[in-house]
């Protein structure tokens, strides 16, 4: 087990990514289990949480009883720096366990610009990098996720691959395993893996060897063994009704990109879009029904306390049942304020209807993707709108309220011409003027953000040369030129970044030593442009004797080998070239989930079929309008009736004011939750209230929030003996109700000490605050004489000033003036423990730890202020514990 210091936490941006023990976290005894898997994001923990695949292979695994599943993420460049300086392992967030003991180390690869960061974790680890080079003893390194559709670039660095829809490959691999350490591992490592050419849609690359002819291109993929398959065809779940989901995620305890539940409704999209791999690779389209999902919800807002969900899908407004999903959601959800929203939306007004709907509070901006500037090249990408649905769904949506758009468009698409690059600055030009005509005034803001074309296996598009990042950056440059009214924002992709996913994307095992050339020389997190280094990338290739132009600007012939085509969607090459022919002709092809069969071949070759609920949805919302309308008819006779009898209401007139029932608690922030920020500790608590349904008051107008505060907000590091926090309920609930179901829901180091009921008017809590009491803990090798002669100097000094620096602003504090009693200390055992009562202000105060780091710099104090280990004992106002004061 890996121990964390303290010193260490305290010296690295956001320790929360670090430290584990999240609410629904699952922590198992490695010895009471069988197969233990470390399942990696090769990216920072905001990211990598945020993944919903690695989320339900995590439920998958851990609801085995002999299957124990832990996460790992990429440690920020920060905190690879103390690993590495003090020889620290790469450990598992749950138990704090080595990776390297695990059985299996998985990745989820989602796209080619973190293939470093697999590399750099593997080192942290202590794994060797090439698979040929691992021992018995070490952890089976496997990958999945979208980039399994080519693996070739990075096939000498993993022992397998789960193409396709792990949810139950995962555990066929971890009973075969199991199989094979209970016969007493034959074969060796090389045993197991012979094992996993029987489990349909495992590759393992080392039981195959690539060819190449004279000239050095790629000419096959040689088997072996005779159990290697020509081809592994991906793993698909065929009902999404009956596979396994995420039922209790895991909530952090810092914030992460998608904060929020992810509903998916289901998997697939059959759109066509030529450009898009996920289009092909995901078929066919199988819905859930609405039902599941409404049962799922429920049980994900009851699991987690989240009060947002996104509704998640490839294109999620093409669910079948989305406008009934949407209405019996809001309808069940109406009292515990959960919001819902839609990732994608199609552009048409059932969209910005469905969003209206959605956003009723408050119109944040719209998101839409033409994907391309003019109506031919939209046809050649086969995206399947037009202008004038553009202009219908902005029309519809600026007339519902909404001031923002978005627009996601592409450069560099097969085709393209000066023209098209131009017609995006034009279109963007007609929402603008488009608002301005419906509301009269200007007003709009219409963002343009437009990323680099990579040509991806297995699309139509996979034979095309990508452009040379000189021709991007003109094209770049063109439109910028043609964008001159300033309601328009233009976004673009680094160039240089998609020039060497290029290369990755249709690259063969010839660029191993190049991606181990580049880690080498430093290259790690290639998908932040902040961090990505152009010049390590274009050194490595040349150090490596590979040419980049070979992979990614070379326009292939349609009858050359291509060496992904052993990881197989199941799509037929045959129905590629087809499309590929009908982009060059500009034509459509109709969407097969509720067309004809277009002949991809993925359903044949794959067994499995589209399920769509449409027909079905259709035939109810038919019945149900009838017979709505025969309602309607009666309810509008009757209420004539009423209307002659009852007077109006008017409602203008004063509503009845409410009832709130007011609370103060005394809560605690023990050492697990030592490294989360105060935002962040609030926020568990706010889940904690939804988990316990107790009737929380919310506060009125555009955006709604929980009706609770806090005392003095606590430094980043610093735990607390005693914390408060007042709240309101709608309802009255006795003491011991509110106590037992809150405390019930509260996570390790969150615990609810007194609960005390408010009566009548009261103070702001914030504003009760004036006094704070704090130990400090530190290691300390001088004698107590030593500490008494900074400490007494520092007490004794007129004034004694900290130089405050934030990233907003620099100031100066005179620290004394915040100190009601002279600083106390004492020796013992190796440790400096001083106690600091702190003046509280409405104009602001001074962290404990200032004060140390002022008299160990000005004061001579022989101590590492970061090795300090600092407590709150308590929060006082009057000379009275502010509980005492409800």
């Amino acid at each position: 087990m890996v121990r964390l210091e303290h010193e260490v936490l305290q010296s690295v941006l956001k320790p929360a990514r670090y430290t584990g023990g999240e609410w629904n976290a699952v922590i198992k005894d490695h010895a009471a289990v069988d197969c233990t898997w470390a399942l990696a994001l090769p990216d920072v923990y905001e990211v990598g949480m945020s993944n919903l695949g690695l989320a339900i292979l995590y439920e998958v695994l851990n609801r085995r009883e002999d299957i124990a599943a832990e996460r790992v993420y990429a440690p920020w460049t920060d905190m690879e720096e103390e690993m590495r300086k003090r020889k620290m392992p790469l450990f598992s967030l749950e138990t704090k366990t080595e990776i390297s003991a695990f059985d299996f180390f998985g990745f989820s690869l989602q796209y080619e610009m973190i293939y470093t960061n697999v590399l750099n974790m593997l080192d942290l680890a202590g794994i060797p990098l090439f698979a040929k080079d691992r021992g018995e003893a070490m952890p089976f390194v496997v990958g999945g996720g979208p980039c399994v559709y080519n693996v070739e670039p990075i096939a000498d660095f993993f022992d397998f691959f789960i193409v396709g829809e792990g949810e139950e490959a995962i555990v066929e691999v971890s009973d075969a395993f199991m199989a094979w350490k209970r016969e007493g591992r034959p074969g060796g490592r090389k045993g197991f893996l012979q094992r996993l050419l029987d489990v349909p849609g495992i590759y393992v690359p080392s039981f195959y060897e690539p060819e190449y002819d004279e000239e050095g291109n790629y000419r096959a993929l040689r088997p072996l063994v005779e159990a290697a398959k020509p081809v592994i065809y991906k793993r698909v779940i065929r009902d999404m009704d009956d596979a396994i989901s995420v039922e209790h995620p895991v909530v952090p305890y810092m914030d992460i990109v998608h904060n929020r539940i992810m509903l998916e409704l289901f998997r697939g999209c059959s759109r066509g879009c030529r450009f898009c791999q996920a289009g092909i690779c995901y078929r066919p389209a199988r819905e859930r029904t609405e039902e599941n999902l409404r049962k799922m919800a429920r049980g994900l807002v009851d699991a987690t306390g989240y009060d947002e969900m996104s509704l998640t899908s490839l294109s999620s407004a093409d669910y079948s049942c989305l406008g009934r999903l949407v209405d019996d959601l809001m309808a069940d959800f109406r009292d515990e304020k959960v919001s819902f929203s839609l990732p994608s939306l199609r552009i048409d007004s059932f969209s910005i209807d469905l969003a209206h709907k959605m956003q009723r509070v408050r119109k944040s901006g719209l998101t839409f993707a033409p994907e391309a500037g003019t109506q031919r090249l939209r046809d050649v990408i086969n995206k399947g709108v037009t202008e004038e649905n553009l202009m219908k769904a902005c029309g519809a949506a600026f007339r519902q309220g909404w001031k923002q758009v978005k627009l996601y468009f592409m450069m560099g698409l097969p085709t393209e011409t000066d023209e098209d690059v131009i017609g995006i600055a034009e279109l963007a030009k007609k929402v603008v003027d488009l608002y301005t005509e419906i509301k009269g005034k200007r007003g709009c803001k219409v963002t343009i953000s437009v990323a680099c074309f990579v040509p991806k296996p297995y699309t139509p598009f996979q034979w095309f040369g990508q452009l040379p990042i000189e021709e991007f950056q003109r094209r770049q440059q063109l439109l910028k030129e043609h964008i001159t009214d300033r309601a328009i924002t233009f976004n673009y992709h680094d160039a240089r970044l998609s020039v060497i996913e290029g290369v990755f994307a249709r690259g063969d095992r010839r660029l191993a030593k190049v991606l181990h050339q580049a880690w080498q020389d430093g290259a790690k997190f290639d998908g932040w442009s902040d961090l990505y280094r152009d010049d390590v990338w274009h050194e490595a290739f040349r150090k490596c004797g590979v040419d980049m132009g070979y992979y990614n600007m070379r326009t292939r012939n349609f009858n050359e080998p291509l060496p992904w085509l052993v990881t197989s969607p199941g799509v037929n090459q045959e129905f590629l070239l087809r499309e590929w022919h009908h982009a060059m002709n500009a034509s459509l092809t109709e969407d097969c989930r509720r067309g004809r069969c277009t002949a991809c071949g993925i359903c044949p070759n794959l067994g499995v079929h589209v399920i769509d609920y449409k027909k079905q949805e259709d035939a109810r919302l038919e019945q149900e309008n009838q017979e709505a309308q025969s309602e309607q008819e009666k309810r509008a006779d009757a209420a004539k009736q009423e209307s002659k009898q009852v007077p109006a209401h008017d409602p203008k007139g004063p509503g009845r004011p409410r009832t709130l029932y007011a609370w103060r608690a005394e809560i605690t922030k023990g050492e697990e939750l030592r490294y989360v920020s105060h935002l962040d500790y609030a926020n568990l608590f706010l889940r904690a209230f939804d988990r316990a349904k107790l009737p929380m008051a919310y506060s009125e107008g555009f955006n709604p929030h929980m009706k609770v505060a806090f005392a003095s907000a606590l430094s980043l590091g610093v735990t607390s003996a005693s914390e408060y926090m007042d709240f309101e309920l709608t309802k009255p609930l006795c003491q011991p109700e509110i106590f037992d179901r809150l405390q019930k829901e509260l996570p390790p180091g969150a615990k609810l000490l007194k609960l005390r009921e408010i009566r009548g008017k009261h103070k702001a809590l914030m504003s009760e605050a004036d006094e704070a009491i704090y130990i400090l803990r530190v290691p300390f090798a001088g004698t107590e004489a030593q500490a008494r002669a900074s400490i007494d100097a520092y007490n004794k000094a007129a004034e004694a000033v900290w130089h405050r620096v934030t990233p907003k602003k620099t100031r100066d504090i005179e620290t004394k003036q915040y100190m009601k009693e002279p600083v106390a200390f004492a020796v013992a055992d190796g440790e400096l423990q001083m106690t600091m009562d702190i003046v509280i202000t409405q104009s602001g105060s001074v962290k404990p730890l200032e004060v140390l780091s002022l008299i160990a710099k000005d004061f001579e104090l022989a101590v590492n202020p970061a090795a300090a280990r600092i407590e709150r004992q308590g929060i006082f106002g009057h000379g009275k514990k502010l509980i005492d004061l409800a």
